[in-house]
């Protein structure tokens, strides 16, 4: 039976994030027991780095995709293996530049981190960085194989892989910790775990896909284009990585390592908040692509953008609403009262954040008509505002200082600017938009005032009481959605796998 790798993809995603969830609910405090505060301070603004460095692909892996899943539309072989010849060269040559550019900085750690990093905590750290770098330099000259598998719309591999590599990676981690325990384990086996991911993409793609790699010619107006492409798609990446991870480096800076442990706790939340929706848009680039080279109408793609918002928007909901009521006696029951303060910078992240993420396939769309330079340019202004405020502000309020330089350039960017973008120059009906969210607000507004009242059970056993809570809180949205919420699509949607189900079992 043939599998549709679009709704397979999507399934798989929210498993994915479901999985990075639970590991993570059940990794990171146990991290945090064997390395200590400190040390998973450490560990996570050394993690900070990788990011970074995995940025040296320059945006070209997105834009691959976009270029071969518009080959493939137009069943161009040669175009197909042409494209992939060049762009190998070029993520070559940008290993090449990552390499002499990481060894450089290397040399420059011990003066960076004089100020808040101890000795022994300087030296692990480039250590860590080492492995860090050869890491993403392996990364980035293969990253030509996840934009084919990507393109191919093979989902169901690449969200597999993800969720393999997801649970091994703590399994391993703490059965080494049973013999010794450090940070530097960890990135360690993170890494080769990275590495073995890599080989198994590289197989599928000429064993599975028969794909082809081959040079015919130098196409210049495609690479001028793409390089136009890739740019934007760059700083974008940059400036977002920005907003995660510079808050990270700035206090690890300017404060220490125990600001950006309790930091990264409200951080990680915020990253499952994000991939809830990505997941969702993530498998629709191909699919976009192959509309707009066919030439698809603006109702068309806005009729999409609308209805993946609603849909974003229903579970985002059901996140943030619950994280409002709950977030604080779940973080203590999770980390401990020592990270409280991960419940306001979380809180004042995602609360303007959500606008953005329930409208990011306009970020699709931007992608494949070739419109993301408009969204390059109010990134790095968002991200020049965010520095420029999260420096004073961090010294001044730790990480709430910096969440809230954060929040507001979100808001600014995301809330207001981008969506005069999408309604103006991208022809999208935001108005249109904005009306359908304002309705599904009404129900959440009730389901959040019901939860007010379901907050007030109390147990002896503080989990139990908040599982409880949890439980009784998800079915009062479900049944509120459901009855003055949903449309008849969304509820096929929520329902229809329960009565296949129940067919199935009859």
């Amino acid at each position: 039976m043939k599998i549709n790798q679009r709704k397979a993809g999507v399934l798989l995603s929210y498993l994915l994030t479901g999985t990075n969830a639970v590991v993570g609910f059940i990794y990171i405090p146990l991290l945090i027991y064997f390395l200590g505060q400190n040390e998973y301070g450490l560990y996570q603004l050394m993690g900070s780095f990788l990011i970074y460095l995995g940025l040296f692909d320059f945006g070209l892996s997105n834009t691959v995709t976009r270029y071969y899943s518009k080959y493939i539309a137009l069943k161009d072989e040669k175009g197909k293996e042409n494209l992939l010849a060049l762009s190998s060269v070029i993520f070559l040559s940008l290993t090449l530049i990552l390499i002499i550019a990481g060894i450089t900085f290397y040399f420059y750690l011990d003066d960076i981190f004089v100020n808040s990093l101890t000795n022994s905590e300087v030296e692990t750290a480039k250590k860590m960085y080492i492995i860090i770098l050869i890491t993403a330099a392996i990364t980035i000259s293969t990253s030509i194989f996840n934009s084919i598998i990507t393109s191919h719309e093979k989902f169901v591999f690449l969200k597999g892989l993800s969720i393999v590599q997801t649970i091994i990676r703590p399994i391993v981690v703490l059965a080494v910790f049973t013999v010794e325990s450090s940070a530097l384990i960890v990135v360690i086996i993170q890494a080769i775990i990275i590495i073995l991911g890599i080989a198994l993409k590289i197989y599928y793609s000429y064993k599975k896909l028969r794909v082809k790699v081959k040079f015919h010619f130098w196409d210049i107006p495609l690479l001028k284009e793409m390089c136009r492409y890739s740019f934007f798609i760059f700083v974008t990446a940059l400036m977002d990585q920005i907003f995660w991870r510079a808050d990270q480096v700035i206090l690890g800076i300017v404060v220490g390592t125990a600001s950006i442990a309790v930091y990264s706790i409200g951080s990680q939340i915020v990253t499952y908040f994000m991939t809830m929706s990505t997941a969702m848009s993530g498998v629709f680039l191909p699919n976009i692509t192959k509309r707009v080279t066919e030439n698809a109408s603006n109702s068309e793609l806005t009729s999409i953008f609308i209805k993946v918002g609603r849909l974003q928007y229903i579970l985002l909901g059901a996140v943030l609403t619950g994280f409002i009521l709950f977030g604080k006696e779940f973080i203590s029951i999770w980390v401990g009262d020592n990270y409280s303060q991960a419940y306001y910078i979380t809180l004042i992240i995602i609360i303007p954040f959500t606008i953005d993420l329930i409208q990011n396939i306009g970020l699709t769309i931007l992608q494949a008509k070739n419109m993301y330079s408009f969204r390059a340019i109010v990134f790095f202004g968002m991200a020049l505002l965010n520095i420029a405020f999260s420096i004073p502000l961090a010294i001044y309020y730790g990480g709430i200082g910096a969440a809230t330089a954060t929040g507001i350039s979100y808001l600014i960017g995301n809330g207001l600017i981008m969506n005069i973008y999408y309604y103006r120059k991208v022809y999208l009906d935001i108005v249109g938009f904005w009306k359908e969210i304002g309705k599904l607000s009404i129900p959440l507004i009730v389901a959040f005032v019901v939860g007010l009242l379901i907050r007030k059970i109390s147990l002896d056993s503080q989990l139990i009481s908040l599982l409880i809570k949890l439980v009784l809180y998800l079915i009062a949205y479900i049944t509120i959605l459901l009855k003055i919420g949903m449309n008849k699509f969304e509820k096929d949607l929520l329902l229809g796998p329960i009565k296949s189900l129940l067919t199935l079992k009859k």
